[in-house]
């Protein structure tokens, strides 16, 4: 059971599990850009996927390596602290990242990309969860080192500039997390606002990690609500808003023309 996380990401994760279920069964090897705490990682892992995990923050290496170290001791989990960009696996059914490239400028994408289709197999796909919603942009957006919030024309323009095909797209969250906005923009400008003045590569990294309480860490009494049997009724009103432009994130899917 999903439980112990922010509401968004409780909804997110059911999703995932599901539409991957639906979508490649199991038995698959994944390879997570952005892994951070490896969280999305140890899902997919219970799930009965393998993979590799790696991101730039040490940290959430260390953090990544205890969560999924049955996992990594059975060989079936590998987690790299370093530039996704270096990697040299060519071998994964599927790349999945969260909460990444909304940090890379548009003239680096096309290099991230380029490297995503070099080590994952032919017919494989590209997963993507990003921010959506620019009218929402604020101090979570700044402190975070964000690019952009990306919307559904801007999904399909991503694809075609870097000869992608846009096999599924949707909105998640709504409503739970555009009504929870306001109070998590106050937490984080309570907690992280001097972040504002660090560089935008200090920003990226720092993300991997974030301790923030009831923002992204949370008291283990409060798991009474936060799990998936409670929030259940909003996963499915999420799964009747999947094109509600007023989102605040978006999932993905791509794959080679």
């Amino acid at each position: 059971m999903i439980k112990g996380a922010a509401p968004g990401t409780i909804l997110q994760f059911i999703f995932i599990r599901n539409r991957l279920k639906k979508i490649f069964g199991t038995n698959k090897r994944f390879i997570e850009v952005g892994s951070g705490n490896g969280n999305l990682s140890n899902l997919l892992l219970t799930q009965g996927y393998t993979g590799f995990g790696v991101d730039l923050n040490r940290s959430a290496c260390d953090n990544n390596i205890v969560l999924n170290d049955k996992f990594i001791n059975e060989k079936k989990y590998t987690v790299y602290n370093g530039d996704f960009n270096d990697q040299p696996n060519t071998d994964f059914d599927f790349l999945i990242s969260s909460m990444v490239i909304e940090h890379i400028p548009d003239n680096n994408l096309a290099e991230f990309l380029k490297n995503a289709k070099r080590v994952v197999k032919p017919g494989g796909k590209f997963i993507f969860l990003v921010p959506s919603n620019m009218a929402a942009w604020g101090i979570e957006d700044e402190i975070a080192g964000h690019v952009k919030r990306y919307s559904f024309k801007e999904i399909d323009m991503l694809a075609e500039k870097n000869n992608l095909k846009v096999d599924f797209k949707c909105g998640l969250n709504y409503p739970v997390s555009n009504w929870l906005l306001r109070l998590s923009n106050r937490i984080v400008d309570k907690n992280e606002a001097h972040l504002k003045e660090k560089t935008e590569l200090e920003k990226t990294v720092y993300t991997g990690n974030r301790n923030v309480k009831y923002k992204t860490v949370f008291p283990a009494y409060l798991n009474i609500v936060l799990n998936e049997i409670v929030l259940l009724p909003f996963h499915f009103l999420q799964l009747l808003n999947l094109k509600n432009q007023k989102s605040l994130v978006m999932y993905f899917e791509l794959s080679n023309k």
